[in-house]
Order: C-alpha cells, then sequence, then structure tokens
C-alpha cells in the first residue's frame, strides 16, 4: 500500500455503483463502447440512463462513470480486446468489479497488467463460489474403494 497521497488517483468505486453504471451501457444500447471506444453520444445517452436509473450515493455514482470510461480507454488495448473477444460480457462484468477497486490515476488512466491481474483474480473468486468444496472425513477416506 503507498505510503502517500498522489492527487492526481481517483478513489475507489463500490461494487454495486460499477455494476450500475455497466447496466446503463446495457440499457442505453452502448455496448459496443467496450469494442471500439466511446464517443461523446455515446458518453451522453450512458450517462443519461444511468443518472436516470440510479439511487445510491451521487459521489460513487460519479467515481464509477469516470472509472467506467477508463475502463473503456483500456479495454482498447490489443491484450484485453482480445480476452474481450474470447470471454464476451462476462469478462465485462469482471473487468467493471475489478475496475471500481484498483488504482487509477487521472493523468495515466488504469494499467492494462494490473487491470488483467485483477480481473483475473475477480474471475478466480466467482469460480471459487460457484464450486461447491467437498470434504470428506478420515472415516469416509477409510471407507473408499483402492485403486487397482
Amino acid at each position: 500500500m503507498n505510503r502517500y497521497i498522489e492527487i492526481t488517483d481517483v478513489a475507489p468505486a463500490p461494487k454495486a455503483a460499477m455494476l450500475a453504471a455497466l447496466s446503463a451501457v446495457v440499457q442505453s444500447g452502448r455496448a459496443r463502447v467496450f469494442f471500439q471506444g466511446a464517443l461523446e453520444a455515446d458518453r451522453k445517452a450512458v450517462e443519461h440512463a444511468f443518472w436516470n436509473g440510479y439511487d445510491g450515493n451521487i459521489t460513487e455514482g460519479g467515481l464509477a462513470l469516470l472509472r467506467l470510461w477508463q475502463l473503456v480507454e483500456v479495454l482498447q488495448s490489443r491484450r484485453l480486446q482480445r480476452l474481450l473477444l474470447q470471454k464476451g460480457f462476462r469478462f465485462i462484468e469482471a473487468a467493471a468489479i475489478a475496475a471500481g477497486e484498483l488504482r487509477l490515476n487521472l493523468e495515466w488512466g488504469f494499467m492494462p497488467q494490473r487491470l488483467y491481474w485483477a480481473i483475473s483474480a475477480v474471475e478466480t473468486a466467482r469460480q471459487a463460489e460457484q464450486q461447491p468444496r467437498t470434504r470428506l472425513t478420515p472415516l469416509e477416506l477409510a471407507v473408499l474403494p483402492l485403486a487397482a
């Protein structure tokens, strides 16, 4: 963790606000921004849809939108674009969650490699939540058949 304050860093946005921003992109019909980048008309349509449906803290909503637009910018990198095409919209959801927590600098944006690592961590956590863990007690292990 950094021991200094960088005035160009943006505060984290909660997961709920990031998912609301992602939902606004879908509701406004502008999901292509993840593939082609955002024009001014795209930004206006998404922000209008976001503020019409968002009931949370205004500051958190603004942070979520700021982080969303930086996410759109960094997703234009070749490596992340390739992953987006391979994994589809579940990748974008994981990217939005990761973008809410990752360090964001106003001058430089997100670092693509750190975003990639954060997305991988979110996807790994999601898979761990979905898979039920099976624990065998020593007594159950004793009665398992032996391999031939």
